[in-house]
């Protein structure tokens, strides 16, 4: 996957021009300055070298390693910190999930000590097809919503960590594959003297686990909790994720009796009171939304008119690790109900829309002409209408497919609705649609001339 990315970097050769953004957003980057953290005796973090955190375990006669990095860069770079700590063989390699931030630096952290690496039953299977059936549906929505073409201040972070670290075009694949899975709800181990046991905790992904350092009270909680709030559902595009499992989840968390909390992605939390206050905030914002949502449904509303209605009560929205930096609530209930019910929102209009290119046509009959359509496109973004004006300059793009004003219309308005995000997914995507639709249309112009 790292590879292909670096192959679509064509488009973005020059630093592209700062856009403003709401302060929030800019401040949650202080979340990632690289540093490992020392959350307890023998347990160190390290934070904002990459997208995803890798977790230190030292033992009597070796270390267990958690998560890996996205690409070997990455994983170099966390490594290096590491061997300041210590230099006792890699006895075991924990993946608490598949996603490629965690498990792609694997070789790196391994080295010449041949450890175990271990996994959920699941793990591997999903790791293929990532990388096999839809990677080309995928791989443009991967590149857009992390922001990987972005430069200078376009970028500020990735919601959940700095930015995804990625080796160089070619570069081999760090990944190592599971030697010894588990499927059991809970699994005990002993490695390098250290007692764990591996929790299925299904949330963000299937095959999520966490690690429970019963001796240390330290829980380590993979992607279930970060300081953001949860990605119900990727713009990227993922299979459904569902919510009653992850709060199920989060109640297996909340049932230990945790002293230290240590997320694959942001800063560790100290203190029982405090973790269990901030899970059980978590996991009541991820209730609230899947009860709000299907009571709605019940009601019969539609996807659109549920998420104008569905929103966070107030003790929830204010807490900092609920904002929405990474996934957002009408993200959420548009995943929820599609989960359910699917595509088809109740209404017989929609049962057989019109073909794209036959809507927009009459779309500009309505407005007295494709070049009087292209008039309103204008005054939307002269009266900073940003959101029609995208909208237009779609029926517009579809009627006049070479690059040109409808184009950079449109590419206007995504800055500027990028510009307002306080979700960094958001963001990134609309900044870099917007990009892509400059870069376009400089092409088309210089191959016309």
């Amino acid at each position: 996957m790292a590879g292909m990315i670096a192959g679509a970097l064509w488009f973005c050769s020059t630093e592209a021009q700062g856009v403003d953004n709401p302060d929030s957003l800019a401040a949650h980057g202080a979340e990632f300055k690289p540093r490992v953290i020392e959350v307890t005796d023998g347990v160190h973090v390290a934070v904002g070298f990459g997208l995803a955190n890798s977790i230190l375990i030292e033992g009597t006669d070796g270390v267990v390693i958690v998560d890996t990095m996205e690409s070997a860069r990455a994983a170099r770079a966390v490594k290096a910190e590491f061997d300041k700590i210590t230099h006792k063989p890699v006895k075991a390699i924990i993946y608490t999930h598949h996603h490629y931030d965690h498990i792609m630096g694997a070789a790196v952290f391994a080295g010449d000590d041949h450890p175990e690496i271990i996994a959920h039953e699941l793990t591997l299977s999903l790791v293929k097809r990532a990388s096999g059936t839809l990677r080309r549906a995928m791989l443009p929505r991967n590149i857009r919503q992390f922001g990987i073409m972005l430069r200078g201040k376009d970028l500020l972070n990735a919601g959940i960590g700095s930015r995804l670290v990625l080796d160089r075009r070619g570069a081999p694949s760090q990944f190592l594959p599971p030697t010894k899975t588990v499927s059991q709800p809970r699994t005990p181990l002993e490695i390098a003297g250290l007692r764990l046991e591996l929790v299925h905790a299904p949330g963000e992904t299937a095959d999520q686990i966490y690690v429970w350092l019963p001796e240390k009270k330290t829980l380590l909680c993979g992607d279930n909790f970060y300081w953001a709030f949860p990605n119900l559902y990727a713009i990227r595009g993922t299979a459904y994720r569902d919510p009653q499992l992850w709060v199920d989840s989060m109640d297996q968390m909340l049932a230990e009796p945790a002293e230290h909390l240590v997320p694959s992605h942001t800063r560790p939390i100290e203190g029982h009171a405090r973790i269990h206050e901030v899970l059980t905030n978590y996991r009541d914002a991820i209730k609230f939304v899947l009860d709000a949502t299907l009571d709605g449904m019940n009601r019969g509303l539609t996807p659109d008119e549920l998420v104008q209605e569905v929103k966070l009560p107030a003790q929830l929205a204010e807490q900092p690790y609920l904002k929405p930096y990474y996934g957002t609530v009408p993200w959420s209930v548009r995943t929820i109900y599609s989960g359910n019910l699917g595509w088809f929102d109740g209404n017989a209009t929609h049962l057989f829309s019109l073909p794209p290119r036959e809507k927009a046509l009459r779309m500009a009959r309505l407005a007295g002409g494709e070049d009087a359509l292209l008039a309103k496109a204008r005054q939307a973004v002269k009266e900073r209408d940003f959101q029609w004006a995208a909208e237009l300059a779609d029926y517009l793009i579809v009627l006049r497919p070479e690059p040109g004003e409808p184009h950079s219309l449109k590419a206007q308005a995504c800055l500027a609705l990028g510009a307002r995000q306080q979700s960094a997914n958001a963001r990134n995507y609309y900044l870099a649609t917007a990009r892509e639709l400059e870069a376009a249309v400089r092409a088309h112009a210089a191959k016309s001339r």
